[in-house]
């Protein structure tokens, strides 16, 4: 019983005697001869940790060896994806200008199509506000710009009106838009042909109305109609389309029509413009 407590206290130092002691009939046996001096006995233990003492050391060397690849690996990887991310910030600006490139097309397709002289510009600023919101343009005096012009845009192939010009730099000007409460065109419908005035509400909305439609004209407008300038004592040229019928208010107080227009240009996104130089009667 005290020979198990002895053992099992001491069985690292018992395992690793026995080790050694296998080690050197290994090495005794190698060499043939089993009568091997002190000296012999202590070169052979000497190498057996020698060989050891290399091993680790290759391990070590190793280990080293694969921390600086993981760290080259790393640096690697934070340059690939510093490129990677170039080139998408450059695929990026070629998408916008490829994207710009195609407007200025549309825009260049257009002029191109126009009857009138004109001035083509691009919208600089626009001024906020509930009843009116001016459009500043990059073209003024300089460029041959006259008070009270017709301004048109070209929208998704289509023509429509702006407004007009009612202040002029000597290289800018401001544009009333058609949705401004001050701002009146004569109108026609385009299917029907009734004449009437198209005033803005100057909402957020941007909304327009044509009025003095006689009632009588109720079942000669739809919706959808098509509402283009009349050119009648108008500053806009005839034939400029204005917007498209969305509502019909007919009140019974009234003798004519409300007829509600969604305007042909989308304002929000307006960018380039073109003034006409055009002189109506």
């Amino acid at each position: 019983m005290r020979a198990r407590e002895v053992f099992s206290r001491h069985r690292n130092k018992i395992t690793l005697g026995v080790l050694v002691v296998l080690c050197l009939v290994s090495l005794a046996l190698s060499t043939g001869s089993l009568s091997l001096r002190p000296k012999e006995w202590g070169e052979g233990i000497v190498g057996l940790f020698q060989q050891g003492a290399a091993a680790v050391g290759r391990f070590v060397g190793g280990t080293v060896s694969s921390v600086r690849e993981v760290r080259n690996l790393r640096r690697d990887y934070a340059a690939l994806l510093e490129q990677v991310r170039e080139a998408e910030a450059i695929a990026d600006e070629v998408g916008l200008l490829q994207t710009e490139n195609d407007r200025l097309r549309t825009a260049l397709d257009f002029q191109e199509s126009l009857d009138y002289e004109y001035v083509p510009a691009r919208v600089i600023a626009k001024e906020p506000g509930i009843f009116f919101a001016g459009l500043t343009i990059n073209k003024g005096s300089a460029a041959g710009i006259r008070h009270n012009a017709a301004v048109i845009a070209n929208q998704d192939g289509a023509q429509g009106l702006v407004g007009r010009v009612v202040s002029v730099g000597l290289t800018t000007s401001v544009v009333m838009p058609v949705f401004d409460t001050d701002s009146f065109v004569a109108a026609r419908l385009f299917r029907s042909r009734h004449e009437g005035l198209v005033a803005g509400d100057g909402g957020q909305a941007q909304l327009l109305a044509m009025y003095y439609v006689p009632k009588s004209a109720r079942t000669q407008v739809g919706i959808g109609d098509l509402v283009i300038t009349s050119g009648m004592r108008s500053l806009f040229p005839e034939g400029i389309e204005i917007g498209t019928v969305y509502g019909i208010v007919s009140r019974p107080y009234e003798t004519s029509l409300e007829i509600q227009v969604e305007p042909a240009i989308d304002f929000s996104r307006l960018e380039y413009v073109f003034v006409l130089d055009e002189e109506v009667e």
